[in-house]
């Protein structure tokens, strides 16, 4: 600052420039708090410089001193500068992107005007056109086509934009809504007028586990799902009762059951869950007795193991034919039967049969 004639540099003063020509020095003022917003005024906007003309020649240590001193403030000031900016852009990130959004459909609206008119209008009234179409429904649809999931009218039709590539009709999607919506209904529980009584305690409940899921009559507190209420998968159910498909899925009343995961394997299909009870009583009513279905397991067992001792039979007989060709001889002509006694199978019609003894097939026959 100037005093009296006399001259003195503050700390707030720093070198800006040296003209070698005319070996003047100049000094400015720093800036403090010239930070307006991104638009604002420079960094050395309110500067003032100052001629040091009728300053006395200075040492090269002082010019040096000076020099480093205006390079140090020049580094604190663009440090203040740089984290003023970081604050503005964090504090005002949503107007910015707001304003990145406008641009964008700025352009992209100048695009189909372009596209509509070859020749495009003249650029001293778009920002006219830009207004118009700001204000009308064609701007406001396209705004909407930006947005994904935005719906959008055509010929009278609201299509939703998936934003994948195509537009669907708003009807369309509300009805794969509902239809992927799985709804998971309860019945009401009963008032005390109707509630039924447990088959165990014979006291009346409204709501149980196995009433729920399985219509069986079994209040919670009699519930034994270890022994007298153990569930039985659809597999072993139709080992173990002989029944069918026919016979869960379609005889009435329909099984009920539960899905759950499969446990051996969880890209299998869910296993279904009988109630053995209610498999039992279907297998009785489709056997008549639990006598007859062991019989029937029997003459199964019986079966399996015949058919597994002939094919076993038929292997050996094989394997020695291959070992000892030379005992063997084989018959490549068709085969001839070689029929046992005749047995009368029914004396009104003369009806008999006999079987070969060498493939054990069986012929009915009647005698004249």
């Amino acid at each position: 600052m100037v005093d009296g004639g006399r001259y003195n540099i503050s700390l707030n003063l720093e070198c800006s420039r040296y003209d070698e020509n005319t070996t003047k020095y100049y000094f400015r003022t720093l800036s403090r708090n010239i930070y307006q917003g991104l638009t604002g005024p420079g960094i050395f906007a309110n500067s003032l410089e100052m001629s040091s003309q009728e300053l006395p020649s200075l040492s090269q240590d002082q010019k040096d001193r000076i020099t480093r001193n205006r390079e140090a403030a020049l580094q604190r000031q663009r440090k203040r500068v740089e984290d003023a900016e970081l604050e503005f852009l964090i504090e005002n990130e949503a107007q910015i992107r707001e304003e990145e959004k406008e641009a964008r459909l700025r352009n992209s609206f100048d695009g189909f005007a372009h596209n509509a008119d070859s020749d495009g209008p003249p650029k001293s009234k778009k920002a006219k056109i830009y207004h118009d179409a700001k204000e009308s429904q064609l701007f406001t649809d396209m705004q909407n086509v930006v947005n994904e999931g935005s719906v959008v009218r055509i010929q009278g039709t609201k299509v939703i934009d998936t934003g994948g590539g195509f537009l669907i009709e708003e009807g369309d999607l509300v009805e794969q809504e509902e239809q992927e919506k799985v709804l998971s209904v309860h019945p009401a529980a009963f008032v005390p007028t109707d509630a039924p009584n447990c088959q165990d305690c014979g006291l009346s409940f409204s709501e149980s586990y196995l009433l729920l899921n399985f219509d069986h009559p079994v209040c919670d507190r009699c519930k034994d799902m270890d022994d007298k209420h153990k569930l039985i998968t659809r597999t072993d159910s139709k080992n173990e009762f002989l029944l069918k498909d026919v016979d869960l899925d379609r005889r009435e009343p329909i099984l009920k059951y539960i899905s759950r995961p499969n446990p051996h394997n969880n890209r299998w299909g869910d296993m279904k869950l009988y109630l053995r009870l209610q498999v039992e009583k279907r297998a009785i009513e489709v056997w008549g007795s639990l006598e007859s279905i062991n019989e029937q397991l029997e003459l199964r067992e019986e079966n399996r193991a015949k058919t597994k001792i002939k094919k076993y039979n038929k292997k050996m007989k094989s394997l020695r034919m291959t070992a000892r060709s030379s005992l063997y001889t084989r018959d490549l002509g068709p085969h001839e039967h070689l029929w046992g006694p005749d047995v009368c199978v029914n004396e009104d019609e003369d009806l008999y049969t006999h079987q070969c003894t060498d493939c054990g097939q069986e012929e009915t026959f009647e005698k004249m």
